[in-house]
């Protein structure tokens, strides 16, 4: 126990070690093979190393902090639930450490159902829209995050005043293509007959009913634009 409790504090202090002009002009990639193997040892340490790793998601914008996160989508620990979800709240501009936590709470899976569910409907209420938090529920497959999208869509639909100017329906109702709902088509299509649906909106909605419709064709599609986009920058710099 003593052994696990000092290789726990070595790691930890050696991803604080990280937090350094020297480190923040690498890139991730190249930082994340200089720690790979505490990364992993720390993996298997699982929920011993939680409350530990948790302390780190005081300090944003630090490396520290993003491999912490990134730790907990692989350990799974239901007990980061909160802490990350409190960590989305704070809407920071950390969009590297956002975007990872988002995903650490997907992976995390069915114990960040309901949590998250709680805390849109907090937010809905009050009419905030956090796009983070909002991915990382609707990025878990499963019948119950479905059932959430279906109901706040169904409402957006007989009440479109209420959201107004705060909701984001193309993003909300994106991941209707992770969960491979065909049978959300029809709720889209009615919104795009709306009047008072913006042209983001409208190419979101659009964008979605096609992935729906023909998963294959619309990847196939994204590939050749990202390809064209690439080619282009590859001209510019010449």
């Amino acid at each position: 126990m003593q052994n696990q409790v000092e290789t726990l504090n070595r790691h930890i202090e050696f991803l604080r070690s990280l937090d350094t002009e020297e480190f923040y002009e690498k890139d991730e990639e190249e930082v994340r093979q200089f720690v790979q193997s505490t990364l992993q040892e720390l993996v298997e340490l699982g929920s011993q190393a939680t409350h530990d790793l948790l302390e780190l998601l005081q300090t944003e914008f630090t490396w520290s902090c993003f491999f912490a996160i990134t730790i907990f989508r692989q350990t799974r620990d239901p007990q980061a639930v909160p802490p990350l979800i409190n960590f989305l709240e704070k809407e920071s501009d950390d969009s590297m450490a956002n975007e990872e936590a988002m995903f650490a709470l997907q992976d995390i899976g069915d114990p960040s159902i309901v949590p998250l569910i709680e805390n849109l409907e907090a937010l809905f209420e009050n009419k905030k829209y956090n796009s983070y938090l909002v991915g990382a529920l609707t990025g878990i497959i499963g019948l119950i995050p479905y059932e959430f999208m279906s109901k706040i869509t169904k409402d957006f639909i007989s009440r479109l005043s209420r959201y107004k100017g705060w909701f984001h329906i193309e993003d909300f109702t994106y991941n209707f293509v992770k969960q491979q709902r065909k049978e959300a088509i029809p709720l889209l299509r009615q919104i795009l007959e709306m009047k008072g649906i913006t042209g983001t909106e409208k190419r979101g909605l659009e964008d979605t009913i096609r992935a729906l419709e023909d998963p294959e064709g619309y990847e196939k599609e994204l590939k050749e634009t990202v390809n064209e986009l690439s080619q282009a920058a590859k001209q510019d710099s010449l």
